[in-house]
């Protein structure tokens, strides 16, 4: 890489994150190194920090802005960049790394290096939920639930298994909750919602084919059907890929949506993380995203 094309590039580190895989995340800043970039990384220190670290150096003379860590430490960074068009990369370091699935980045070093020195970026549009930005994903019912109640403990030991063992607790201890959903001017009453913005959920099961990061605009999904039966019957459906072709699952197209219900304490999930409680607004973001993809990929 010439000096003329050296860019400045902030990585912002999640430190637990980059204790658990040490060694990829130093290859990958050395090979970054080597091809003439200049680095700076900061460690964040508490919960939303990312935010803070990437709102304060937006406008400090970087090329990019590079979440490293999990999906949180992602999400963090993002609402802090937006809606700034600095271009924003990542280095996947957490438990599911959706965001990195949904837009084809490989898992070794060189690919993720390789992904910053040559990717090309392109508009990203985020939905928002309870004041905060996603790139991916909103959800309520019993995947929001698991997610609020996961055992942090079991997360690390076992990692995504332990979305899956809280989901099943859900199933089994949960009431059967209906939810009312506004979207775009019409009612629709649904026993799980779900919003996305990619066509994957948890980075590996198709969800809603039709949807592009790239696109302007969300996809809400309704699960008709409610009951323990049902509610492992559609973990089924979507473990086998078929669960956007099911009868009792209505898939629209939206830009605004409302989410309420009867019960108190229901958790919203974005991206992974629980975000407080119904009821709730989702909209699309005015603005998008300067996201940066590997090379060749669209999403």
């Amino acid at each position: 890489m010439k000096d003329k094309n050296k860019k400045n590039l902030l990585i912002i580190l999640n430190p637990v994150a980059g204790r658990r895989l040490p060694g990829k995340f130093n290859n990958i800043v050395n090979i970054l190194q080597k091809n003439g970039l200049s680095i700076t990384i900061k460690e964040t220190r508490h919960a939303g920090h990312g935010k803070e670290i990437a709102g304060e150096n937006v406008n400090e003379g970087y090329d990019m802005i590079i979440a490293a860590g999990g999906d949180g430490t992602i999400n963090e960074v993002i609402n802090g960049i937006y809606p700034h068009q600095i271009a924003f990369g990542i280095i996947p370091l957490g438990t599911a790394n959706v965001l990195a699935k949904e837009i084809s980045l490989g898992e070794k070093a060189n690919d993720i290096a390789d992904y910053l020195i040559n990717g090309h970026s392109s508009p990203c549009w985020l939905g928002k939920a309870n004041g905060r930005y996603f790139t991916l994903m909103a959800s309520v019912g019993l995947d929001s639930l698991a997610v609020a109640h996961v055992s942090t403990r079991l997360k690390k030991i076992i990692g995504k298994g332990a979305y899956a063992l809280s989901f099943i607790w859900q199933v089994i201890k949960s009431k059967n909750i209906t939810y009312q959903v506004t979207s775009d001017g019409k009612t629709h009453s649904a026993y799980n919602v779900i919003i996305t913005n990619g066509r994957l959920y948890g980075g590996q099961f198709i969800c809603a084919p039709e949807a592009r990061l790239e696109d302007k605009k969300l996809y809400l999904l309704l699960a008709q059907r409610g009951g323990r039966f049902n509610a492992l019957k559609y973990a089924y459906l979507m473990l086998s890929q078929k669960y956007p072709e099911s009868r009792t699952v209505t898939t629209l197209p939206m830009t605004q949506t409302t989410i309420e219900c009867g019960h108190d304490n229901i958790p919203v999930q974005i991206d992974g993380d629980a975000i407080g409680c119904l009821p709730t607004n989702v909209s699309l973001s005015k603005y998008a995203l300067n996201l940066v993809r590997p090379i060749g990929k669209t999403c």
